[in-house]
């Protein structure tokens, strides 16, 4: 780990000395610093440093870290919002290819999809999930193209989301409608290609006649992948309707369609029917997967989402409503022997379809004071499946009810309290095959979870200390975490009914986060955590004592299992700004350790499966109005991790696999062609390189990284 750290570190710290030395420039401090206090925007519990630190696209608050997307550069195009996200060390990216953003392939601060909410204008995104897989979140079907900022919560700590944001919340916003003062159209188009026969092609049009607003997108993106029988096409369509209101307001109706297909990859060499080695050496070597090249296994989905925004002013109140329908369907299909043990009678296409449902919305009013303001809504979700008789079958519902206020309690002391309420409902299906799993339980068991959460954070601005404080706070965190089973891995994973058991988990976040502005507009934002959850929920399928028929009531009941108790510490820094005005740099640091405090032997399985280091540094330099040279650097300690896969109804694969430490060094250099060219305008070409050194790795699947590769995008505005 440390010579990998080592050489990286060094590596990007040597571009930064020597980027220091030819510039032209030489950084004026006291004009910075004069600069950066006129701009300084503060705000009840945030300390805002915005000046030259906005090009680089970062702010940081106590509360929360917002990526401004247009301020970025991208090493690339783009495609997917994880390209803008997951350079950030709080966010752990664990898709078995950059090639393809993957379905729940983030975890955030250690905790994976189920325990950290993902969000669409303060909306959470939610599905059952399980089938084959979790199935909670697939970011190809998150519209990129349209987002304008994402922020990230760590922590427990905001009353406002979903009780189940332990690790904290990725928050995606969508561009605010704005006036156009022409009816002509405006038209971006971005294309590009990539080692692999990867191609992307990206519309949008957007515009407005009056008050009224459209947005209008296309996007097509396909790959060979960098595995045998890893292909990825990915087609998405967009539009959104809107009307600008009075009081800074709009309302919006948007819609989004998508169709993926994905191959899973195939043991190289594998098998052919005949039971003959076949390899192909154009594609690295592939030993763990559970196909072999002639089952060519696929996994296609489509999905259509229908979201509603209203957001208006009124006096002292700032009102907001969101609401989703939302349907997906995902298709595992591959061939198989029809009697494994008479191959003779040939093989049959083996199809296993889910249907996914949801609807839900939120309603938000903001009433700012004159000291302070206060947050109160409700939101509610309702999610769907296909129950045991292949039908629309409600699963998971949802109540919410939320107060959060700020207020100054002391001179120089702001404090941030917040109650939450939730009322959880989950029907444990305890049916298969025409008969009941647990024969002293009804077909579906209905679970009923509910309780009372508080949050608070609390704020102290140093700058009264003296001139060594200033624009320094420091920031305390304490909110009781609750979270229940309302995830179909838990409650149902494998189709068995471990939800009939299960409790929810329960305990206490803590957080402590210093924020400082340490010259210029260089930012420093540094933080230690610790959690204790109690009721920890965790797979104990390997140790089950109690899953035969003989079992009686207590059948399936220790599946899923609940951890007495375990500690999550936690260390997050993030360091962003200008060293000169030519040279913009990002870092962040994550160390995470999870302890369970039992002897169950579930718990070092279940927290054994996280990287305790992540790093990730992004420097960018400006040789001048047109060029600049973008370097990434990303770090990931060791570790085990089990993984498991659903290869025929109710037949599960499960295998152990350990990921050596890594790093990855990416560069690329953005070129402005062009302002205007006739009736073009804005061209940019972005030339690249992914895994620059060619680093050797496996991803958190088990399967080879992607090696080196090249790519070129090129975009234009008409």
């Amino acid at each position: 780990m440390k010579n990998h750290l080592l050489k990286g570190c060094t590596f990007a710290a040597s571009l930064m000395l020597i980027l220091i030395c030819i510039s032209p420039l030489q950084a004026d401090e006291k004009k910075a610093e004069k600069d950066t206090a006129n701009s300084k925007v503060q705000e009840i519990e945030e300390m805002v440093v915005e000046d030259e630190a906005r090009a680089q696209g970062y702010k940081t608050t106590p509360s929360q870290t917002t990526i401004e997307l247009e301020d970025i550069t991208f090493i690339g195009e783009p495609t997917y919002i994880l390209d803008a996200i997951k350079i950030n060390a709080m966010v752990d990216f664990r898709g078995a290819s950059d090639l393809d953003p993957g379905v729940d392939s983030v975890y955030l601060n250690g905790f994976s999809a189920k325990r950290f909410v993902t969000a669409m204008d303060d909306v959470t995104i939610q599905k059952t999930g399980g089938r084959k897989s979790s199935n909670i979140v697939d970011w190809a079907q998150l519209p990129g193209f349209l987002l304008e900022s994402v922020e990230i919560l760590p922590g427990p700590h905001s009353a406002l989301f979903d009780a189940k944001s332990i690790g904290g919340v990725i928050n995606m916003k969508t561009k605010t409608p704005k006036a156009y003062d022409t009816r002509v159209p405006e038209l971006t188009y971005t294309t590009g290609y990539r080692s692999y026969d990867t191609f992307s092609n990206t519309a949008v049009i957007q515009g407005g006649v009056e008050k009224f607003i459209y947005d209008i997108a296309y996007q097509n993106y396909m790959t060979d992948g960098y595995l045998r029988n890893n292909e990825t096409e990915t087609n998405i369509g967009f539009g959104r309707l809107g009307f600008i209101l009075p009081g800074d307001g709009y309302i919006t109706f948007s819609a989004s369609l998508s169709d993926i297909d994905r191959n899973s990859p195939v043991n190289n060499p594998g098998t052919t029917k005949d039971d003959a080695i076949d390899f192909d050496s154009s594609y690295p070597e592939v030993t763990g997967s559970v196909w072999d090249p002639w089952q060519n296994p696929t996994w296609d989905s489509t999905a259509e989402t229908y979201r509603f925004n209203y957001a208006q002013t009124l006096g002292i109140n700032r009102l907001s409503a969101g609401a989703y329908y939302g349907e997906e369907t995902r298709d595992r299909a591959y061939l198989d022997w029809v009697d494994n043990k008479d191959k003779s009678k040939g093989t049959v296409l083996s199809s296993m379809e889910t249907d996914w449902w949801q609807q839900g919305g939120k309603i938000t009013d903001e009433i700012k004071w004159a000291g302070g303001e206060t947050t109160v809504g409700v939101d509610f979700t309702q999610l769907f499946d296909e129950g045991v008789d292949d039908s629309k079958t409600e699963r998971v519902r949802k109540k919410g009810a939320f107060v959060q206020h700020k207020f100054g309690i002391i001179p120089h002391v702001d404090m941030t309290l917040g109650l939450r309420y939730e009322d959880v409902n989950t029907w444990v299906s305890n049916w298969s095959n025409g008969k009941p799993h647990n024969a002293y339980y009804d077909k579906y068991v209905k679970r009923d979870f509910d309780q009372i959460i508080p949050k608070s954070m609390t704020t102290w601005h140093m700058d009264h200390l003296g001139a060594c404080f200033r624009d320094t706070t420091l920031s305390a965190g304490i909110s009781k975490i609750w979270h229940a089973p309302d995830y179909h891995g838990d409650y149902n994973p494998q189709g068995r009914p471990a939800g009939i058991t299960l409790e929810p988990e329960h305990g206490v976040g803590y957080d402590l986060i210093l924020n400082r502005r340490l010259w210029g507009n260089i930012n420093l934002k540094a933080g230690y955590a610790f959690y204790d959850i109690k009721d920890f929920i965790a797979t104990n399928s390997s140790y089950a004592k109690y899953s035969s028929a003989d079992a009686g009531a207590l059948r399936y009941s220790d599946y899923k299992i609940n951890l007495d108790e375990v500690y999550r510490h936690g260390t997050t820094l993030e360091l962003s700004g200008n060293v000169t005005p030519e040279l913009s740099f990002y870092l962040s640091w994550a160390w995470q350790k999870f302890e369970n405090q039992g002897d169950e032997p579930a718990g070092e399985t279940e927290l054994d499966q996280r990287a305790e280091h992540q790093v990730g540094i992004g420097l960018r330099y400006a040789f001048n109005e047109k060029a600049t040279l973008m370097l990434d650097y990303t770090y990931q300690s060791d570790e085990t991790t089990e993984i498991s896969e659903e290869i025929a109804d109710d037949v599960w694969n499960f295998r152990q696999v350990d990921i050596p430490a890594h790093s990855v060094v990416d560069i690329g250099v953005e070129y402005k062609c062009f302002e205007q060219l006739g009736w073009l305008k804005n061209g940019t070409l972005n030339v690249y390189v992914k895994n620059l050194l060619d680093e050797d790795y496996y991803d958190s699947t088990g399967y080879p990284a992607t090696d080196r590769t090249f790519g070129i995008t090129f975009s234009i505005k008409i």
